[in-house]
């Protein structure tokens, strides 16, 4: 190319840069997406009616929500683990309510369950020192885009007052839990996990958040590698309990 001279540079047609006029558009675009979804009513993600503002579920789904008997989270706590809390019982409708947060992206529903457990729970677990989600294997979380256990376990932190910490690592992916039988899932040898930041839990009380516990395996592992780290003690925490 000369310097007052046209350039022989093969150019990309101006659509694929944009005019200014296009960007916009596309702002605009946005912006009323962005509008119509505060305007109008979600639909539930359970039955597809207007749903309420808590969950993603309507008033009907809402009340079919079982909470867990008294003592139950005293009776099956995970093996190593120093208390056990959780929320409601895994089945219909909740479980609409897990998909949405794992595989749809719906973070605030991990708001939500936050809010629920700091509200219910918030005596029991403010003793515990520094919040701590449950490891996601890096080729999943890449998968999905985000850990749906810290995606409850940051706001819950906010709510209690204490620091999060992703101190554990999960070393192996393993197998998917989903459709495994209890001694399947308490034999799964794909579950392997280490602190990574031993400074942050020694000594202290470590609330352990997770989605959803099924048998209690991951979470026991989970609590025995944070032990061994220097943890005082680790107190589970999960939105839901599987029936067993």
């Amino acid at each position: 190319m000369t310097a007052d001279g046209p350039s022989n540079r093969r150019r990309l047609p101006t659509c694929f840069y944009g005019s200014a006029a296009q960007n916009v558009c596309r702002r605009a675009r946005r912006f009323l997406t962005f509008a119509l979804w505060l305007l109008l009513p979600r639909p539930c993600l359970a039955c597809s009616a207007p749903a309420e503002r808590e969950l993603g579920l309507c008033k009907p789904c809402r009340r079919l929500l079982e909470s867990p008997p008294p003592g139950a989270a005293r009776e099956d706590r995970p093996e190593g683990c120093d208390g056990f809390f959780w929320l409601w019982v895994y089945r219909p409708p909740f479980d609409q309510v897990i998909l949405g947060l794992k595989y749809r992206r719906l973070d605030y529903l991990g708001v939500h369950i936050a809010d629920e457990a700091s509200t219910r729970m918030g005596i029991e677990l403010r003793r515990a020192d520094v919040v701590v989600p449950m490891p996601m294997h890096w080729r999943r979380r890449l998968t999905r885009g985000r850990n749906h256990a810290e995606s409850i376990a940051r706001p819950l932190a906010r709510r209690l007052g204490r620091p999060l910490s992703p101190a554990l690592r999960r070393r192996t992916l393993g197998r998917p839990q989903v459709g495994r039988g209890r001694r399947q899932r308490l034999l799964n040898p794909g579950i392997a996990i280490v602190c990574r930041r031993p400074a942050a839990v020694r000594d202290r009380v470590v609330l352990l958040v997770d989605d959803v516990v099924t048998t209690g395996a991951t979470a026991g592992r989970a609590a025995r590698a944070l032990k061994a780290a220097g943890a005082g003690k680790v107190i589970v925490f999960a939105a839901a309990r599987t029936h067993t």
